[in-house]
């Protein structure tokens, strides 16, 4: 199995074991673009109380985590990013497809391979 595989959805879990074991962890909902896939990608990290970044699923990703990579969520703008067509819509607004976030239906039946 490859870092991709064994990583890839435990990000939310993988964090939570974190802070159970570190209580001083602060638990970051957001984005990591990943410049090898070229694509922003919805993610959980933690941050130390010194404000470093501790991803333990980090693996996943082929960049392995770099600082500047991360994008916390503005739950203030809450804007997210529509997983089909790219655009950015308030996450009031959206819906979601399994885990992901859409801006439409028409986005959402795409996603899946529907017209």
């Amino acid at each position: 199995m490859d870092n991709y595989q064994k990583y890839r959805g435990q990000c939310k879990k993988l964090c939570d074991q974190a802070i159970k074991k570190d209580p001083t962890l602060t638990l970051v909902r957001g984005w990591y673009y990943e410049s090898m896939w070229n694509k922003k990608e919805e993610h959980w990290w933690t941050i130390n109380q010194d404000g470093t970044i501790y991803d333990p699923s980090r693996k996943q990703f082929p960049s392995g985590g770099i600082t500047e990579f991360y994008t916390p969520f503005d739950e203030e703008i809450g804007l997210i990013v529509c997983e089909q067509c790219g655009k950015e819509i308030k996450e009031t607004e959206s819906q979601m497809c399994g885990r992901y976030p859409v801006c439409s239906t028409q986005c959402a039946l795409k996603l899946v391979g529907l017209k």
